[in-house]
């Protein structure tokens, strides 16, 4: 014999641990040493009977938790100290008496943890955890009643198996329910609850400013950046672009954005990309080099083609991108060349002899570009991320002194020495390269793919140039790191989330409004085709009544012709005299003699004496007795 609280124990523990595990990393290292021990105090003591805490002393420990964090809790930080409350409210309630009232605020407190977990960090273990913590908790409710009727009530494992069947039929119509809320709940447009928890500005990677020479070294970390589904794509084509720098301040490249510039692309092989950023501070729409259009979000498109969104991303989101790989941009307005020609006030000498050996040899725009780069091999620079030039003179240093340096040093140089030499320039910044999940179909861009690189105005025409590409050390140290395949285990995963982003994540009002007219639009597909319909409606009516004779012939042959007898007899019953139902607890003779009916107690006395009798029924008792029903029926007559 089983206990009724064993089961419930092991169910309770089991919702605890769905709903601390998501929000253990978040916790505070004392909480976090807190709730372990009071999950393993609580079942020494539920074994053992004898709690740690008594009602007082967890009321004033209730007490003085709340006073610790509620002076912790400001419009900027709400959720780690209301998080870090419900685990220590949680943690207490274990190491309590349990009653059945406790248990319901274990199972209320896990359920808040679980669901302070997803304001901190929405991953795809979401899912399975809260369709695991409705199931335990759906179940340990049914166990609940028992317990609360009779807390020493004892099963056997065969009734304790079949109670916990039986409850286990209880989520689905929870879990089912929960489906079909999530997709017809309104969403709105902004994140109401991000004001809760506000995602800070990533340190590494895409920058919206260069500053050679910042920092002695630089180490990118291998994070989402975002994802890009499309066709798999040549390596030089996977330039994503995001901002553009055209103004320089001292060593510094910041972005001003260009009056009434106009341009538009002229061939090129079409591509389209469904590009799916994460949650950020910023507006910076990237696209796939050089883009055409954007769908699917509400941006503002600046004249260099830099795409912005007209408010913060603070939530993830999915637009597709048009563009033309290979496509000649093509100036259709006039350009303030000032400003894609303003250098620094203050330049090395050694740069500016090197931009004048280059203004005398040629006049022609190319032919200039052909000497800086000639230059850039020559020097056997280096592409590196440790040892870089200092702020002082980042650029002198970088070509003349330590010559190594990573794209930024590139970029800024290469852009500074085509303004010296009279060339239009500008960097570009963004993404190269890109992993392929060919399991997904999408290309995994981090943040350690970061990249700047320059553009160039020849012919009217804006010309894209990857000084990086002239590093001696190019193919090792850039483009191969940038080509660096998945394993199978990292493609399954990033799919898995992919997958959860696209379906959960992004499910939003736009994604709403489209499902609605996806499902208008088949159903009115379906509309022209009558005798298609007519037809299919004919067989399905023929399959159900089919299906519908084949249940009563089944159901005929489980009965006995005794049972369809009196079946008979007291369907007449409630016919004769509009009884709603007969009484279970009367005999057939007392029933009778109750109605005051002949035909009734002769029926009544003739059935009882052949059912209980030896003598079985023969066709003409039967006879007999449904000509006594009909009488009843007909309340005529008599039949000896």
């Amino acid at each position: 014999m089983v206990r009724i609280k064993a089961p419930l124990d092991i169910l309770t523990y089991s919702v605890v641990l769905l709903g601390l595990l998501p929000l253990f990393s978040w916790l505070d290292v004392p909480v976090q040493i807190v709730t372990v021990a009071a999950c393993v105090g609580g079942v020494v003591s539920d074994r053992r009977q004898h709690y740690l805490l008594g009602p007082k002393l967890a009321t004033v420990l209730t007490f003085t938790f709340f006073a610790i964090y509620l002076m912790q809790l400001n419009l900027s930080n709400v959720v780690p100290p209301a998080v870090n409350l419900l685990a220590l409210l949680l943690s207490i309630r274990l190491v309590t008496e349990k009653q059945g009232r406790h248990y319901l605020q274990i199972f209320v407190l896990s359920l808040f943890c679980l669901a302070g977990s997803s304001l901190l960090s929405l991953s795809m273990l979401y899912l399975p955890a809260l369709i695991l913590m409705v199931t335990g908790v759906t179940i340990g409710l049914v166990l609940l009643t028992f317990y609360h009727r009779d807390p020493s009530l004892r099963l056997n494992r065969a009734q304790i198996t079949t109670l916990l069947k039986t409850a286990a039929i209880l989520p689905i119509g929870s879990l089912l329910l929960m489906m079909v809320l999530f997709v017809i709940l309104p969403r709105t447009q902004f994140p109401l609850w991000n004001f809760l928890n506000p995602k800070a500005s990533a340190t590494t990677g895409f920058s919206e400013q260069v500053r050679p020479g910042a920092f002695a070294s630089n180490s990118a970390v291998k994070t989402l950046a975002f994802r890009a589904e499309c066709d798999q794509l040549g390596a030089q084509d996977l330039y994503w672009r995001g901002t553009v720098l055209n103004t320089i301040e001292g060593s510094t490249w910041k972005r001003t954005a260009p009056q009434r510039e106009q341009s538009r692309l002229v061939g090129g092989k079409p591509a389209t990309c469904t590009i799916t950023l994460p949650a950020t501070n910023k507006r910076f729409l990237f696209t796939l080099d050089r883009p055409v259009s954007l769908e699917g979000i509400q941006f503002h498109q600046h004249g260099d083609l830099v795409f912005q969104s007209r408010w913060p991303l603070r939530k993830s989101v999915s637009y597709q991108c048009q563009s033309r790989l290979g496509g000649q941009w093509q100036l259709q307005s006039a350009v303030d060349e000032a400003l894609y020609l303003e250098t620094p006030t203050t330049l090395s000498p050694r740069v500016q002899q090197i931009a004048a050996q280059v203004r005398q040899q040629t006049n022609d725009p190319r032919q200039r570009i052909a000497l800086i780069e000639q230059f850039f091999r020559d020097q056997q620079l280096a592409y590196a991320t440790t040892d870089l030039p200092g702020p002082t003179a980042p650029i002198d240093e970088f070509l003349f002194v330590k010559k190594r340096g990573y794209c930024e040093f590139f970029a800024s140089s290469f852009a500074l020495l085509l303004r010296l030499c009279d060339v239009p320039a500008r960097l570009v910044g963004g993404y190269h390269g890109g992993d392929y999940n060919n399991l997904g179909g999408y290309y995994l861009i981090t943040e350690d793919l970061a990249h700047v690189w320059v553009e160039a105005l020849v012919d009217n025409q804006w010309q894209r140039i990857d000084p990086s590409r002239y590093a001696a050390n190019a193919e090792t140290a850039l483009l191969a790191s940038r080509q660096q395949g998945l394993s199978l285990a990292k493609r399954t995963m990033d799919s898995l989330e992919y997958l959860w982003t696209q379906v959960i994540i992004n499910f939003d009002l736009n994604s709403q409004i489209s499902l609605v007219r996806n499902s208008g639009r088949q159903l009115k597909g379906l509309v022209p085709d009558i005798s298609s319909i007519v037809r299919g409606g004919l067989i399905l009516l023929a399959l159900l009544l089919s299906a519908a004779t084949l249940l009563w012939w089944l159901k005929y042959r489980q009965t006995t012709p005794q049972q369809r007898l009196l079946k008979r007899y007291q369907n007449a019953l409630q016919k004769r005299y509009h009884l709603e139902r007969l009484s279970s607890t009367r005999g057939l003779i007392e029933q009778a003699r109750q109605l005051n009916n002949a035909d009734c107690l002769k029926f009544a006395q003739r059935y009882s004496a052949m059912l209980y009798g030896n003598r079985p029924f023969s066709e003409a008792d039967y006879q007999r007795l449904h000509a006594l029903i009909d009488n009843i029926l007909q309340d005529t007559g008599d039949v000896n």
